[in-house]
């Protein structure tokens, strides 16, 4: 691959031409013409990493995510970089697999000038490292650094809406299960605004953790199985209403249930979290809160933008969720 300086050797001119000429600076027309017949003969295509470096500005974002197995982490990369790409830039995706050595990678290489930006959706504890002058955007967490937006659904009000359905229904017996991280986060007010609705309006409501895995794996999954067939006798569960912390987990126990001879809703509601859509088009996979994915991405965006070009944001956006009727629930 061709070189600044081999255009620079090919138009016999130097490399500070090449690169006014690149940068659209002014040259004197001849020059220009022989870089650009230069450019041109050698298929020279712009280092944009190392044009940013300079520039201190290279139009492309990075994303850091926990993994690609959770739908919901895969839906809201996919808007996130729509909506990027309208505005003119890339989206550079930083999978950690749940790694917290990974994502100290990945923040370095965005400290280094590599990424105009960073888009944060991460559990693990990086406070100490993100350092003032990375523009970031985080989703679901809160850090101490000032200046990090933090965008997110409005957990709490899930979390209500999905007591009011309880509620409403005649549910006496609930509970609510999770999996993920215990780090104070925008996420764990589903779990802890549904226990208070509930037990305010009279309903027995308990909670059960299955560890801080973010996305359910097979041990996971194992965990939920067998809690499942404890509370489980001939064909009748102790629960009435089950509130997942997921759509994976629900859809998992809906499973299961069945399995057990459980009739999901007649005996048992449930919902779950997230809102997601069979092949993301078609029905929902149970009842659920649905997460605003688009706005949210669209929302990371603005306030990345706006911390790129020294804008001041807010510290804190919180967008509305919805009850969503997949044939869980009465």
């Amino acid at each position: 691959m061709a070189t600044i300086r081999d255009v620079a050797v090919d138009a016999g001119v130097s490399v500070g031409t090449v690169s006014k000429v690149l940068n659209n600076l002014y040259v004197k027309p001849g020059n220009r013409e022989k870089v650009e017949a230069s450019i041109k003969k050698l298929d020279y295509r712009v280092n944009t990493y190392a044009r940013g470096l300079k520039a201190q500005q290279t139009h492309t974002v990075a994303i850091l995510i926990p993994d690609l197995i959770n739908p919901f982490f895969a839906m809201l990369v996919n808007d996130v970089e729509q909506v990027l790409a309208a505005l003119g830039y890339r989206l550079l995706l930083c999978n950690s697999h749940n790694n917290a050595d990974r994502e100290l990678a990945y923040l370095n290489m965005a400290r280094q000038n590599k990424v105009d930006g960073l888009i944060a959706l991460t559990y693990s504890n990086l406070d100490e490292y993100l350092e003032a002058g990375l523009p970031v955007v985080s989703i679901d967490r809160h850090f101490s650094r000032q200046g990090i937006c933090c965008v997110s659904g409005d957990n709490a009000e899930g979390g209500r809406l999905a007591a009011q359905q309880f509620i409403k229904t005649g549910c006496r017996n609930v509970i609510y299960i999770r999996n993920g991280s215990n780090l104070e986060n925008e996420t764990l007010k589903r779990g802890q605004a549904f226990l208070e609705a509930c037990r305010k309006a009279g309903l027995s409501a308990e909670a059960m953790d299955f560890g801080e895995e973010t996305t359910l794996q097979k041990e996971g999954v194992r965990r939920i199985h067998a809690f499942l067939e404890e509370i489980v006798r001939d064909g009748r569960c102790e629960y009435d209403g089950i509130f997942a912390s997921s759509d994976v987990h629900a859809a998992v126990i809906l499973k299961k249930l069945r399995e057990l001879g459980v009739s999901v809703p007649r005996q048992v509601q449930l919902i779950g979290y997230d809102g997601l859509r069979v092949l993301n088009v078609g029905d929902y996979v149970v009842s659920s809160i649905e997460q605003p994915v688009q706005e949210m991405a669209v929302a990371c965006a603005d306030v990345l933008l706006k911390l790129i070009e020294k804008k001041p944001v807010e510290s804190s956006i919180i967008l509305p969720v919805r009850f969503v009727d997949g044939g869980t629930t009465k």
